[in-house]
């Protein structure tokens, strides 16, 4: 997470605007501020699943010191949890960003395509393409502002090979950084610019198509990974509400002890699982 510090939201294109830097995702504070409720809200509450109601007296009745622990208990388990949580909600959502932005790239370079089969030259091609994708998308959609960027350049003469250069860095999405790496060969060295479109545009597309492919495989496995995740407190509530007896052995210094190495396993295999679930570009 050290690379979201370092790393600036917008990063200054040839024509000095801020352009979106798709390598991290900063959350906004309103985004912040809602997952930060939600993970200690959750994290506290599982906290108290685990470790509520310690210090009972005799009688099982809660003491002052309960109440106290009960306290320091929520707001332990809340914050580490936002600790963990914000960090991995962060990841996500860059990685859906750089997804989308990459489907969309995918339309933009069959938009290019088509309109350069059909005679165009590559300045009204990538107008085109930009018409393309407001409809299918929006005009706030990712590609369709890093298009309207282009064409800035090209009315501002910067090469669009440098711009294409340019969301090659800040995306470091590989399809993307090997078409612009191509572009710009073809260009400096003349080739035929529709030809290398023609025929990077299928296979750009069919390694999208099957890494989406992959995606889809496994999203049933993360569910299933999810709800094995949930299992083990709701088994702990239904102990501890169903017996008494049961559940005040978890008040007990063995309880505790025995609990806070089964949640560090339970922990360290959810992180194993999040490293197997996940799938590198």
């Amino acid at each position: 997470m050290s690379k979201n510090s370092k790393e600036p939201k917008y990063i200054t294109s040839q024509l000095n605007t801020p352009m979106l830097n798709y390598k991290v995702y900063v959350m906004s504070k309103g985004e912040k501020l809602l997952y930060s409720i939600l993970a200690i809200l959750i994290g506290g509450i599982i906290g108290l699943v685990f470790y509520g109601g310690l210090f009972v007296d005799s009688d099982g009745y809660p003491t002052m010191a309960t109440y106290i622990s009960n306290t320091v208990v929520f707001l332990a388990a809340g914050l580490f949890a936002r600790s963990v949580y914000i960090p991995t909600r962060t990841n996500q959502l860059q990685k859906k960003r750089k997804n989308e932005l990459t489907l969309q790239f995918r339309s933009f370079l069959e938009a290019i395509a088509v309109s350069l089969s059909s005679g165009m030259n590559m300045n009204d091609a990538i107008k085109s393409a930009r018409n393309d994708l407001a409809i299918e998308y929006s005009d706030n959609a990712y590609m369709v502002k890093e298009v309207d960027e282009m064409l800035s350049g090209i009315q501002n003469g910067v090469p669009i090979e440098s711009m294409m250069n340019f969301l090659g860095k800040r995306s470091e999405i590989a399809d993307i950084v090997n078409f612009a790496n191509v572009f710009s060969i073809s260009n400096r060295v003349g080739g035929n610019v529709k030809d290398i479109i023609r025929r990077t545009n299928p296979i750009i597309s069919e390694k999208i198509s099957i890494s989406q492919e992959i995606e889809t495989a496994i999203s049933s496995n993360k569910s299933q990974f999810t709800a094995m995740m949930v299992v083990p407190v709701i088994i702990v509530i239904m102990l501890k509400t169903m017996n008494s007896d049961f559940g005040a052995g978890f008040s007990t210094l063995p309880g505790v002890i025995a609990t806070t190495i089964a949640l560090a396993m339970f922990f360290g295999a959810y992180k194993l699982g999040q490293k197997i679930m996940d799938i590198s570009e």
